[in-house]
């Protein structure tokens, strides 16, 4: 779940959601959600941790991420303000940034102390090509196209060229080209369907945004991909 992060008098605070994971509608008994312990990050949010959450109604701890992060993720995959609205010339960063640079030819040195940096890059623009549904069975391009309200056909023709070829240089392009096209319809936006396409991949949980602006509610993000009700358990 991601919840906005606010600046207080004692610093950054989490916004508590009335309603967590564990909802299951109405006529559920109503959560009782408070903050159970602030699990410290070496890398991640800039603040150096991230909200653990417990749901005492119904005995279901969970973490609160802020706007654009993921589980595991080093760096946010979209830069939001902590309170998740769009930030004016918002950039984007983690694997999407490792994409740009190899598009622009900015290749990452190989003789760095950790590894091969390159094949850092190289992993990083696989993940981003993946959550478009270019590099795996899972999301394939028509149900990454349907998430991401692009022609089916423009994806499957990009992920055919990449099947073809190696070169970082090119997957960058195509790759970084696809995301700035999406990205000019806000951050925000872009954010809630990577969360929903992250979690179509098998690398996090159902994803859920917890809105305490405007009528609080929340948002089981991508419920019509849910793979609910299914045989196989694959996404409809």
């Amino acid at each position: 779940m991601t919840t906005a992060y606010l600046v207080s008098q004692d610093g950054m605070a989490a916004v508590i959601p009335a309603r967590g994971p564990c909802w299951k509608g109405s006529g559920e008994e109503p959560c009782s959600i408070g903050l159970d312990h602030k699990r410290r990050r070496k890398t991640g949010p800039q603040h150096g941790w991230v909200a653990v959450m417990r749901c005492s109604r119904h005995a279901l701890a969970f973490t609160a991420y802020p706007a654009g992060h993921v589980p595991y993720g080093r760096a946010p995959l979209v830069v939001l303000a902590p309170d998740g609205s769009d930030v004016a010339g918002g950039v984007l960063s983690g694997a999407m940034a490792a994409a740009k640079d190899a598009r622009e030819g900015r290749l990452w040195p190989r003789e760095e102390a950790v590894d091969a940096v390159q094949a850092t890059q190289r992993r990083r623009v696989l993940e981003a090509a993946t959550l478009l549904g270019l590099a795996a069975s899972e999301p394939d391009a028509a149900i990454a196209a349907a998430v991401l309200h692009l022609p089916t056909g423009r994806l499957v023709e990009v992920a055919r060229r990449l099947s073809e070829v190696r070169d970082l240089v090119t997957w960058g392009c195509e790759v970084s080209g696809l995301v700035e096209t999406l990205a000019r319809r806000g951050g925000r936006w872009l954010m809630d369907r990577f969360a929903v396409l992250g979690h179509l991949a098998g690398r996090w949980g159902r994803p859920w945004r917890w809105v305490s602006q405007g009528g609080a509610r929340l948002l089981p993000l991508g419920r019509p991909f849910w793979p609910a009700g299914t045989r196989s358990g694959k996404p409809p």
